[in-house]
């Protein structure tokens, strides 16, 4: 049976996975952009944007490999399974995050009818 915890007195191991986690998340925000200006007009407005789609394809690839390798690295440096995992919820999250904002572009109106919603605008 597996060991997922980080048991008491084990600070390396609860530093180390920190620094995976915070890693993990770096990784995908250098090789895409942000979720923001993927749901944006500036990137679905385009002439470009096939292309823009395919780029943040590629970059979540490169950033799973990176993030899950990792993974693998450090759940056997340290006989804890809990970062292949980790590294493995980490990368669906990010996945599935970034396919969301390409199929659900921002809006100006979310779908409220109320007349009386005030809409900020930049």
């Amino acid at each position: 049976m597996a060991d997922f915890q980080i048991k008491k007195g084990n600070g390396e191991t609860a530093a180390l996975f920190v620094f995976y986690v915070m890693g993990a998340a770096s990784l995908y925000s250098a090789f895409n952009p942000s979720w923001f200006t993927v749901s944006s007009d500036f990137f679905h407005g385009q002439g470009s944007k096939e292309g823009n789609i395919k780029r943040v394809r590629a970059g979540s690839i490169a950033a799973t490999l990176l993030v899950v390798g990792s993974g693998v690295g450090l759940s056997y440096i340290t006989s804890n399974p809990l970062f292949v995992y980790s590294g493995i919820f980490i990368s669906i999250f990010f996945v599935a995050g970034y396919e969301w904002m390409i199929r659900h572009p921002a809006r100006e109106d979310s779908g409220n009818n109320n007349k009386n919603t005030y809409y900020w605008r930049v």
